[in-house]
């Protein structure tokens, strides 16, 4: 999980910290990392919550995640299906990319 310590290394937070936040000791919390030990999706999202970034920010780092039509407005319902077919496959995307990390 490099983008986790990339964003942790960004934001000045020490693994203590982080793992005190988990309730877990730092040698658990560097298991993540190290991928020793696998991470439950709600394990990612509340380091997601203490990094104060979003589980897609961090799977996608450094790029943030922008929905091509995020400041679009909708005029029609074809533009509103077109915008739910890409964030689907953007989410079969990030469900490909989970399981690559999880590997």
């Amino acid at each position: 999980m490099n983008n986790i310590e990339a964003i942790r290394k960004e934001k000045r937070i020490k693994q203590e910290v982080i793992a005190a936040e988990l309730g877990i000791k730092q040698s658990s919390y560097s298991s993540y990392i190290t991928r020793e030990s696998d991470i439950t999706f709600s394990r990612l999202s509340h380091i997601s919550d203490i990094l104060d970034v979003s589980v897609i920010d961090i799977i996608t780092w450094p790029e943030p995640y922008v929905p091509k039509s995020s400041a679009a407005h909708y005029e029609n319902c074809s533009e509103k299906d077109i915008t739910i077919a890409n964030l689907n496959k953007y989410i079969k995307t990030l469900e490909e990319r989970l399981e690559q990390i999880r590997g």
